[in-house]
């Protein structure tokens, strides 16, 4: 094997289980090989050797190599419910939504296994004095290397996300303003999807190509914000609505969630090359919506808990998104094309079109004269939402087939 004069600083690789403190207060490696969890202060390949940054370089709280070593060797059959009792301490949610919490902190301890490719946001939104943070928090101790953000910095995201592939929680008042301010748009809209890249132009004097950094940004992530997010960064996220329960909740602070996060650092040991199996989209559960929440699942599938209690929550979040997607623009001209079918009874039919000046004459019904839309506006609309249209006689109309219509009934919350 070769010698290397130097290590390289690594706090992450593919199948590192985590950095981990031993009994001498050093930093170490935990790597499983051949079905044993084993600790290393440098990890040596045939290409490279890694050796671990210091310890004032982990914002977070470092689990014991003994403690996770004693988990990995035991079966830990009660460590959902136990999750579940630490997270109560601190705050409420009904149980559909806890479901849903508790299975996301699994989820970030196997963010990045092969078989997962993306990890959709967590957003505790209500108005201000509901317990966002203070949930958040407690999320975050416990999540896999959670980092706690009040502020919106790219570079910051973007060494946190790289270096050390953790899970930002971000706790801002209007993080979508901040986004757009800040430039850090793109970072929120792909760190859902793993083996997304944001570029930043850093060193333009190098020339093409060379003055380009790429940076890798998927990983776990939770909000909260008092403001309604973007709606396009509202897609990636699973929505938890705090509750108006005031009570004396305990403060989290990360030494309290210690002992689970070595516990969980032993499950993803054991589950860092689990095989899932391929899975179906549930009825009801389609789409980015299916896409984000699956991973969900696959962790289901590894823990001593009904599936059920999971899909019964992942369906209440599509319901609200349903109606959400109804109030919007292309929801209402969804119910004007709906109502337009069902009066003429068209859906009988395997293709049909519709006068595009019909839709807009019901579109504009009862709204004030200055916000009457126009028939342009309306064919760009439908155009947007991939409408084929044609002129006859003079007249401009959209062409639906029955399969289009189905799937937009679908996508929009309605039933045939």
């Amino acid at each position: 094997m070769d010698t290397f004069n130097e290590s390289l600083l690594s706090a992450y690789f593919p199948g590192l289980v985590d950095i981990c403190i031993n009994d001498e207060g050093q930093l170490v490696y935990a790597i499983v090989k051949n079905g044993e969890l084993l600790f290393s202060q440098e990890y040596i390949t045939e290409e490279e050797s890694l050796s671990i940054p210091e310890k004032k370089h982990f914002p977070f709280t470092i689990p014991r190599a003994a403690e996770v070593l004693r988990y990995y060797g035991e079966e830990d059959r009660t460590l959902y419910d136990d999750l579940l009792s630490y997270l109560k301490r601190f705050s409420a949610l009904d149980d559909e939504q806890w479901a849903i919490v508790v299975h996301y902190v699994f989820l970030t301890y196997l963010h990045d296994h092969p078989g997962i490719d993306h990890c959709p946001y967590i957003l505790f939104h209500a108005v201000p004095e509901r317990g966002k943070s203070r949930t958040g928090k407690s999320v975050t101790y416990v999540a896999f290397r959670g980092i706690h953000l009040i502020e919106l910095r790219e570079a910051t995201i973007f060494r946190f996300s790289q270096n050390l592939h953790g899970t930002l929680f971000l706790d801002l008042l209007d993080i979508s303003k901040k986004a757009e301010r800040g430039g850090c748009e793109d970072i929120l809209l792909l760190r859902a999807e793993k083996g997304a890249k944001c570029s930043r132009v850093l060193y333009p004097d190098q020339g093409a190509f060379n003055d380009t950094v790429y940076y890798d940004i998927y990983g776990p992530t939770i909000i909260s914000s008092n403001e309604q997010l973007h709606a396009i960064l509202e897609t990636r996220c699973l929505p938890i609505i705090m509750p108006n329960r005031p009570a004396n909740y305990k403060n989290p602070r990360p030494e309290l969630g210690l002992k689970l996060k070595e516990r969980l650092t032993a499950w993803r040991a054991k589950h860092l090359t689990a095989i899932f199996a391929d899975m179906n989209p549930i009825e009801g559960i389609t789409g980015r919506l299916w896409d984000i929440t699956k991973p969900l699942f696959f962790v289901n599938s590894l823990l001593p808990i009904d599936h059920q209690i999971l899909e019964d929550s992942i369906l209440a979040i599509a319901g609200e998104k349903d109606e959400s997607r109804k109030d919007s623009i292309e929801g209402r001209l969804v119910a004007v094309i709906k109502e337009i079918t069902d009066e003429n009874n068209l859906s009988g039919f395997l293709e049909w079109t519709i006068k595009m000046n019909e839709i807009r004459v019901r579109f504009n019904k009862g709204r004030p004269e200055d916000r009457q839309v126009s028939p342009q506006w309306i064919g760009k609309r439908l155009k947007r939402m991939s409408f084929k249209n044609r002129i006859v006689h003079g007249y401009s109309e959209i062409i639906i087939t029955a399969t289009e219509y189905a799937m937009l009934l679908k996508q929009y919350g309605y039933t045939l």
